[in-house]
């Protein structure tokens, strides 16, 4: 009966848009005499602030991320990887001869900073089979212990927009000949047995030159272009010639996972104890921050949104809008995401559920950032806040799209200068 009712009024709605000179409402009597009204509201009190999740799934997200950023708000973030391989290869002519041994990093295209400064990569042989405690999934947080011994480094410039393009990190000539002869003597013959003999290695960056962090694509199968370890080979044919050959040893998609740490000291925000310690807008400047493969989440609570259920006895929601600014003069050289994703998290900050997205208003620079937004559709939400039967105490995260495998930040406003305030508007329908 109620939703009867509203559909009723809303074709009375556009029945008067659609012409202006019609000057009686043939809907009945009873009709126009009752207490309909739509009211917009734009005063709600929004209570602001940032979190940080417990950990990250960062395994099977088919980006190896490396290096080490510095953001005066954020500290020092940095990506080292670990990675699982398996060999293509058992079966290796015994006239073979050992060559060589490296590591191929392929770009993807994505970097974080100022990728015009030289960066330092060394790889580390890891001493335990890389997989899960439980669960499925391996986290930021995770971590496994690795020989100190480096294996190869390498110093370059990156490249980043050449995907064609790829890094060859040497690597240590013994190791290789050892894996080699291994292979050709038949005492590695599958995947177990090479598992059981390499765990894996570890690539970390140097952090003495905190610029950038740039990632890196791979594949599950053998290619050219491929991010994986490789060995070269030659075997010499009937004419004395030799032919040159490679074994690689790929990537294991589901185990290959990114630690990424955040050293937050001395910023403002230092003190996060648990995923539910929630640092205040009013403690950071009012601003609130969204950064990924960290966890560091903006949170916003909408917290007396019951109280429209007090306006009349019978009412609904008509349309409900959340507007907030990107900080001014924080993106200028990080261009804004079109979307960020919009999560509902319980009063310890679990998420509850994807809820949708904030969608950029405009991406073009101008000189106020005044038509510089983003806009998120609460209407199902505020919805669902007034039809329980008891408190839902939930409030909105905000992260980007692929925050498992990027570093990407975005400072949010919480300002008291009415130009860049947060805002929430709802068009509310009684009768």
């Amino acid at each position: 009966m109620r939703n009867s009712f509203i559909l009723l009024f809303l074709s009375f709605i556009v029945l008067i848009s659609c012409d202006d000179d019609l000057k009686t409402y043939p809907v009945g009597e009873d009709f126009i005499d009752s207490n309909i009204s739509i009211k917009v509201i734009d005063s709600f009190s929004l209570k602001c602030g940032t979190f940080m999740l417990d950990s990250i799934v960062t395994s099977n997200t088919g980006r190896i991320l490396l290096g080490s950023v510095i953001d005066n708000n954020l500290g020092q973030t940095t990506s080292q990887s670990y990675l699982k391989l398996k060999n293509t290869l058992f079966d290796i002519d015994t006239n073979a001869k050992y060559d060589s041994i490296g590591f191929v990093l392929n770009y993807d295209t994505y970097y974080y900073g100022d990728t015009t400064v030289a960066q330092t990569y060394k790889i580390h042989r890891v001493r335990k089979i890389i997989e899960p405690d439980e669960g499925l999934g391996l986290y930021n947080t995770s971590n496994f212990p690795y020989d100190s011994e480096v294996l190869g480094e390498l110093t370059f410039t990156p490249k980043p927009h050449k995907t064609s393009d790829s890094l060859y990190i040497p690597l240590n000539f013994n190791l290789g000949e050892e894996i080699f002869d291994k292979l050709k003597d038949n005492e590695i013959n599958n995947f177990d047995d090479f598992e059981q003999y390499f765990n894996g290695i570890t690539i970390i960056p140097d952090t003495s030159t905190n610029n950038h962090i740039l990632g890196f694509q791979f594949k599950n199968y053998t290619s050219n272009n491929n991010s994986s370890m490789r060995i070269y080979y030659t075997i010499p044919d009937d004419d004395n010639e030799n032919n040159d050959s490679f074994i690689d040893f790929n990537i294991v998609e589901e185990y290959q996972f990114n630690h990424i740490e955040s050293n937050r000291l001395n910023t403002q925000l230092e003190n996060f104890e648990t995923s539910e310690t929630i640092i205040s807008s009013s403690y950071t400047n009012n601003i609130i921050y969204t950064q990924g493969g960290t966890g560091i989440s903006a949170r916003v609570e909408i917290p007396y949104l019951k109280n429209l259920n007090k306006l009349s006895e019978n009412g609904t929601v008509l349309d409900g809008k959340l507007l907030f600014y990107p900080l001014k003069g924080s993106y200028d050289n990080n261009p804004l995401e079109e979307s960020l994703m919009v999560y509902v998290v319980d009063h310890k900050n679990r998420i509850i559920k994807e809820l949708g997205e904030a969608v950029l208003t405009n991406n073009k620079y101008d000189e106020f950032n005044e038509d510089t937004y983003y806009t998120v559709d609460l209407t199902l939400y505020i919805e669902e806040i007034l039809s329980a039967t008891y408190t839902l105490n939930y409030a909105l995260m905000f992260q980007f799209p692929d925050y498992k495998n990027t570093v990407d930040k975005i400072f949010i406003e919480d300002s008291n200068v009415e130009e860049f305030k947060m805002k929430l508007q709802v068009s509310y329908l009684t009768y």
